[in-house]
């Protein structure tokens, strides 16, 4: 287990550089305003996903319960389904950039086929792959855009747009090469069962999820009404670059939440979930205080002139960070164990939070505010899901503070894995 959280921290920091290269590039050739338009293609693209995952986020947890196939299937069945519903909403309500609607129909039909693949790796315990693939996609965006922006001279938001056409398009042929072993068992006369399983299974974790979204994002279409495109574009830098930081907790969530979903033993969830969050809060806590370090000025050089208010709103965002690598672990846990009430209760709580003050922050404070109203409403979340925890007979609340054998873990690691 430690070697697939050590592997999925790699490709997580392969992708998060590339994250890094791609803002670099858009922010200095697109500007503020630029940058806020494919914010906001990337969020949109998010939205539809949400409806698809509906059933696609199934497949982790019944891997090991239904067939493969059965459940590979009615995921993409359903994906064609949300992109309908998507298309419907938005001609009823406008919520997408509208230069851009069909675009984001496509792409998201697009990543759902990716994520439904990558789901079936995982739920095989088949990180290595997963994390492939993962990294692959990345890195295909980036070697279009720069193919765009630097070779065909076409330095627009299209260029993106296209770009992700060409990287969504390779990883969904050879991820589907890679998982084809594992989705010729289907059963029609189980057709029905997997699918209304799949539902209610899928309908808790995906209303936490849309809360979820909803309280990361919601600042985005608030910021973008009272404060306009560029504070939005600054609002997205200080995200895309504080996100980065959680590399750690979200690499070893994606492997406990595999583990603790097969193994099925709620003592050995327990204790490996409050070790890595531990472990994700002080890896990320470190990370926070080296970009806190950072001038001003830096950022500034690298991204360019209108991006001067970033180390502010990184500052502001910072507790939200921290807080949210640890709360990423325990989502995970009550997740894998099949308790997806505890995570939407969590996330309702977070998108109060978050639309209350942000209404109050975001119209005086700008992408300040915005980020401000994100630690409020992560810091909620944490504390929530922590009083939780506690309720269980075994778990009490001087565990979630720093034990001898956490550091025992820790020399293990880096006894494994570091040169001697």
């Amino acid at each position: 287990m430690i070697k697939n959280i050590v592997n999925t921290v790699g490709s997580r920091l392969g992708t998060s550089l590339i994250s890094f290269v791609l803002l670099l590039i858009y922010s200095n050739y697109l500007g503020a305003a630029g940058l806020g338009t494919i914010g906001l293609i990337v969020l949109s693209i998010t939205i539809v996903l949400l409806f698809s995952n509906l059933v696609n986020t199934s497949i982790i947890y019944f891997a090991s319960r239904y067939s493969t196939g059965n459940l590979f299937w009615i995921s993409y069945i359903w994906s064609l389904l949300s992109v309908g519903i998507a298309f419907g909403f938005n001609q009823v309500v406008t919520i997408f950039p509208r230069e851009f609607a069909n675009d984001i129909y496509l792409l998201s039909f697009m990543q759902s086929g990716i994520a439904i693949h990558l789901n079936v790796l995982l739920g095989k315990e088949k990180i290595k792959q997963y994390n492939l693939y993962s990294f692959l996609q990345s890195l295909l965006t980036l070697a279009f855009v720069c193919s765009f922006f630097f070779i065909k001279g076409v330095k627009e938001v299209e260029a993106f747009v296209n770009a992700l056409y060409l990287a969504y398009g390779t990883v969904l042929v050879l991820s589907s090469l890679n998982i084809i072993q594992f989705v010729k068992d289907v059963s029609l006369k189980k057709f029905i069962t997997v699918f209304t399983d799949a539902i209610k299974y899928g309908f808790y974790v995906q209303t936490a999820n849309i809360f979820q979204l909803l309280n990361y994002r919601i600042s985005y279409f608030i910021l973008d009404l009272y404060s306009g495109r560029a504070s939005l574009g600054i609002y997205t830098a200080g995200v895309q670059i504080s996100e980065a930081l959680l590399i750690p907790g979200k690499s070893i969530s994606t492997v406990q939440y595999a583990r603790i979903s097969a193994r099925k033993n709620e003592a050995y969830a327990q204790r490996i979930s409050i070790l890595f969050m531990k472990l994700s809060m002080l890896l990320t806590g470190l990370g926070t205080l080296i970009l806190l370090i950072l001038p001003s000025s830096f950022l500034v050089w690298i991204l360019g002139d209108s991006f001067s208010q970033v180390k502010l709103t990184i500052m502001a965002m910072s507790l939200g960070i921290i807080a949210l690598s640890a709360e990423v672990i325990l989502s995970h846990y009550f997740s894998g164990t099949g308790r997806q009430k505890k995570n939407s209760t969590s996330s309702l709580i977070g998108l109060v939070l978050t639309l209350f003050s942000a209404y109050l922050l975001i119209p005086q404070y700008g992408a300040i505010g915005a980020a401000l109203s994100s630690s409020i409403a992560f810091s909620g979340m944490l504390l929530y899901l922590v009083l939780q925890m506690i309720t269980h007979p075994r778990v009490k609340l001087n565990l979630f503070f720093p034990q001898k054998r956490d550091f025992t873990l820790i020399r293990r690691i880096i006894n494994l894995y570091l040169p001697k």
